[in-house]
C-alpha cells in the first residue's frame, strides 16, 4: 500500500469515527422498552376543560404503561372526504402520570390521529412522547393505538410502542 493511500484510509477512518462516534454513544445511552396494553377513555367537557376546541379526555392505561392520562384536543379537522367517510383528523396534548417498569412520573405526549364520527367510532392515534417528569424525565418514543371512541360514551383502545430513557 502506498503512503498516500494509507493516509487516505486513516483520514477516512478518522472521519467515520467522528461522525459515527456520537451516534453510537447516544444509542448506547438510551434504554428503550417495548410496551403493549390497553386503555379506557372518556370525554371531559365544561369549565375545567381548557381545550381550544372544547374536548378533553381522561383515560386509564393498563399494561406496559399504567396510569392515568389527561388530554386536551388542540384541533379537530374535517377533510374533503369527511362527508363521505365521517373521518376527521385530530391533535391533542396529553400528560400520562404513572409507571413504566420500575419508573414512575409523567409522560408528556403530543397526539395525532383520525377518528370516525359514524359507526363504531373507530380511532387510530399516534402518541409521540416528547418528554417526562420524575423518573420518566427525558423520555422519548411513541405509542400507536387503535380502538373506538364515541361522544359522549368514550371508548377502548389497545396500544403498542417503545418508550426510551436517556
Amino acid at each position: 500500500m502506498s503512503a498516500a493511500r494509507g493516509i487516505r484510509v486513516c483520514i477516512t477512518l478518522g472521519v467515520l469515527a467522528i461522525v459515527l462516534g456520537p451516534a453510537t454513544s447516544t444509542q448506547a445511552a438510551a434504554h428503550c422498552t417495548t410496551v403493549t396494553g390497553s386503555y379506557v377513555e372518556h370525554p371531559v367537557t365544561g369549565p375545567s376543560c381548557l381545550s381550544p376546541v372544547g374536548l378533553c379526555i381522561e383515560a386509564t392505561y393498563r399494561g406496559g404503561v399504567s396510569g392515568t392520562l389527561e388530554g386536551r384536543a388542540t384541533s379537530i379537522v374535517p377533510t374533503a372526504d369527511t362527508p363521505t367517510t365521517t373521518v376527521q383528523l385530530f391533535t391533542s396534548d396529553s400528560t400520562l402520570t404513572g409507571r413504566i417498569g420500575g419508573r414512575t412520573g409523567s409522560l408528556i405526549i403530543k397526539n395525532a390521529g383520525a377518528f370516525s364520527s359514524g359507526g363504531d367510532g373507530s380511532i387510530v392515534d399516534l402518541q409521540t412522547i416528547i418528554g417526562g417528569t420524575g423518573y420518566l424525565n427525558g423520555a422519548t418514543g411513541a405509542l400507536r393505538s387503535q380502538g373506538t371512541f364515541t361522544f359522549p360514551d368514550g371508548g377502548r383502545s389497545r396500544y403498542t410502542g417503545t418508550v426510551c430513557f436517556h
